[in-house]
């Protein structure tokens, strides 16, 4: 089982391992959907409306293209994060604060994932990551102002680049990148 620790006492969990075993169980997903159910976040993370029901979250969680982790406080879900477009050292992150770890739990949540995203090396020892990417509703303020304290910098905005479902169109979002080099490596 791949986990690891961030500041505060987050502890994350993938969901899956590369070799396709699960390290946690359908159970452990559906409590996560339930949390982000009652708090009524779904219409928030999923924005583009891709996720409306558990089966359609347990069918992303699943897919071999998406890799979700999963974070604990104790014996409570704090957050969750995914990563997709894997190519040539670098992704996409998504991010998704749990209710009661807002502000400072879900900075060092977004601190600790960036950190642990840029800094996690292979088994030969060479990173595996350089460039992490954010794709983010410019309206969801709060979320990009996160991303920018969470250590990612605010590239730009991509006219309509995001479906929103809520109003069956097209929305302005903010692209915004983390690189290893910038932050966490020193120089030699």
């Amino acid at each position: 089982m791949y986990g690891f620790e961030v500041d505060g006492g987050f502890i994350f969990y993938k969901y899956r391992d590369l070799d396709g075993t699960l390290s946690l169980t359908e159970g452990h997903l559906k409590w996560f959907w339930d949390v982000m159910s009652q708090a009524g976040q779904i219409p928030t993370i999923f924005y583009d409306g891709s996720v409306e029901c558990f089966e359609e979250f347990k069918k992303l969680a699943n897919d071999k293209g998406q890799h979700f982790f999963f974070g604990f406080n104790g014996n409570e879900p704090s957050g969750m994060f995914w990563i997709n477009g894997l190519a040539h050292r670098s992704c996409f992150v998504h991010l998704a604060i749990m209710p009661g770890f807002y502000r400072e739990g879900s900075l060092q949540m977004g601190k600790g994932v960036l950190r642990h995203l840029l800094t996690a090396r292979d088994v030969s020892g060479r990173y595996i990551m350089d460039c992490i990417k954010g794709l983010i509703p410019s309206r969801n303020t709060l979320a990009c102002r996160m991303a920018e304290k969470s250590g990612f910098a605010k590239i730009g905005i991509i006219p309509q680049a995001t479906y929103f479902a809520a109003e069956d169109k097209s929305v302005d979002a903010a692209i915004f990148c983390a690189v290893r080099n910038s932050q966490y490596e020193q120089p030699s």
